[in-house]
């Protein structure tokens, strides 16, 4: 029995936090409940309660305060479902009991102007809840419902009163009931909209990557083989040095390509493979073939990485790498990736010095941009920016394990720890 009650007062607890849902017609954002007509009905609820029990039954400024008491939830349900109930419960415990000490005629929890605070109350909390809770609060109010039957048992026709506490009960369970199949509705829409919107996400990944098909790798292949035929068409006019480039224009158009199609493969199949750390002396190699001047320091062997952290990682230091060609071509450039004392963080450096010559600025582009999206996306911290000494430099923290130390980039810029502000 207690395995089966704990999932169901811990869905009360976290009841309390909960609010009316959002309605999903199109629109400005609003609860599916609209709060006017709560604040309309309790008003009236309460001038008419305040009469009946301060005036007819002579309850005087006592009656108006259980009035209140009994209005309030009606008011308050649109907002906070679960203090409403507890309004509601108290309301419903306190009303019995007055009018049988003011000497009047006991009235039953299913009375029209107690049950008519007791039924918006429990249909706002169906509706804003899951099961877990609603049912429990619905056999606690139940359950008020008998003790105020007990109370005034001695005062009424027995018969009548059975009657009327199974009509109530029946009443707050068709309640319950109707709040539940509209949240659950709700809930289905909510489902079939993100299948949706999942569905229209993959046609784009497969309209984006045949674009990519058609049109890039259409070019890039086109350079290969020019890259590749050029020694034949030009024959013995070519020197020794001019035909290496053309080598290593065609070696890169290749890895370009490959690079492609492993990224086409994604676009069609996210669960497709990527480069990751392991990969990056390659790349290294390939930029050092184009001329720059390249120092890499990776830990040896490259270390067991979660594969998103590894993708990200090697791509971080291939945006970071393809800036300096661009903008700092010819400038000596380090590339340094270790993970910290803790081994919870991969940090990654990207530092280059000042360029031979005047170059174009590096934030021209987005590739900055993307490098900080992907760490963010990790719950990392980067920063990117000039070092002061003519060159730039870009760090990367990542997450590794459960540790996430990284937390503390967010909050500290690397000038303010005294470390080379990098922007």
């Amino acid at each position: 029995m207690p395995s089966l009650l704990s999932p169901s007062w811990a869905a009360l607890r976290a009841a309390h936090r909960a609010r009316i849902p959002s309605s999903l017609r199109h629109g400005p954002v609003r609860p599916m409940l609209w709060r006017r007509p709560f604040a309309a009905a309790a008003g009236v609820l309460f001038l008419l309660n305040a009469l009946m029990l301060a005036v007819g039954a002579g309850g005087g400024p006592a009656g108006v305060g259980v009035a209140a008491l009994v209005a309030l939830p009606v008011g308050l349900c649109p907002y906070r479902p679960m203090a409403a109930w507890w309004a509601m419960l108290t309301g419903l415990l306190v009303a019995t009991p007055f009018t049988m000490i003011v000497g009047q005629d006991a009235l039953p929890p299913w009375f029209l102007n107690l049950s008519a605070a007791q039924l918006p109350v429990l249909y706002a909390l169906a509706l804003s809840v899951p099961l877990g809770a609603v049912i429990p609060a619905l056999a606690v109010t139940l359950s008020a419902g008998v003790l105020a039957v007990a109370l005034i048992g001695g005062a009424h026709d027995t018969v009548a009163l059975t009657q009327g506490a199974l009509i109530w009960s029946l009443e707050l369970i068709l309640t319950v009931v109707l709040g539940h199949t509209r949240r659950a509705r709700r809930k289905a829409t909510l489902r079939i909209a993100e299948e949706r919107g999942l569905r229209d996400v993959l046609e784009e990944r497969a309209r984006i990557a045949r674009d990519l098909h058609d049109v890039v790798a259409h070019h890039m292949s086109v350079i290969a083989v020019q890259a590749a035929t050029a020694p034949y068409r030009l024959g013995e006019d070519m020197s020794a040095a001019v035909a290496a480039e053309f080598d290593a224009i065609n070696a890169a158009a290749r890895s370009s390509l490959g690079e492609l199609r492993q990224l086409l493969g994604v676009l069609r199949d996210p669960s497709a493979g990527w480069q990751g750390i392991a990969e990056v002396p390659a790349l290294a190699a390939s930029v050092r073939s184009a001329g720059l001047p390249l120092r890499l320091e990776l830990p040896e062997p490259p270390p067991a990485l979660p594969p998103e952290v590894s993708q990200a990682a090697y791509r971080i230091v291939q945006e970071a790498l393809s800036n300096v060609v661009r903008h700092a071509t010819g400038a000596p450039t380090t590339v340094c990736a270790r993970l910290d004392e803790e081994g919870g963080r991969l940090v990654i450096e990207v530092t280059n010095e000042r360029p031979p010559s005047a170059v174009s600025p590096a934030a021209s582009g987005h590739g900055l941009e993307g490098m900080r999206e992907r760490v963010s996306a990790l719950g990392g911290s980067f920063a990117a920016g000039p070092d002061g000494d003519g060159g730039f430099a870009v760090r990367a923290v990542l997450p590794v394990g459960s540790t996430t130390a990284a937390g503390e980039d967010h909050r500290t810029s690397p000038s303010a720890r005294g470390e080379k502000a990098v922007g």
